[in-house]
């Protein structure tokens, strides 16, 4: 069963932002195996690469890129596409809300 494609996906799909406090949600990532992260200031990719993991096969676990833009001293979550062997599927905003939520508050304590 394969992904559909990813799309690009609008900056503001959902009614409440999905946002964190961006000095203490950097510093939890930054606290984390795994996450990569590249900021030009203005936008923030994140992406979980389990490669970077010890794992017997690094490519039985998906990676996960997110997109958030900067606003003040928020950041706020624009897009997540899972990509598994070669596949990518965007993961709607506005149905992973809660989790989503709940993830960033916890990578901001």
């Amino acid at each position: 069963m394969g992904f559909k494609p990813a799309r690009t996906l609008l900056p503001a799909m959902t009614d409440v932002a999905i946002s964190a406090p961006a000095g203490p949600f950097l510093a939890g990532l930054g606290k984390t195996l795994g996450y990569n992260v590249e900021a030009d200031g203005e936008r923030l990719a994140v992406a979980f690469e389990p490669w970077s993991l010890e794992h017997a096969d690094p490519y039985e676990i998906p990676c996960l890129r997110l997109r958030f833009r900067q606003e003040g001293a928020r950041v706020v979550l624009e897009s997540f596409i899972v990509s598994e062997s070669g596949d990518e599927r965007a993961v709607s905003l506005d149905a992973a809300h809660d989790a989503l939520q709940a993830w960033m508050d916890c990578m901001a304590d």
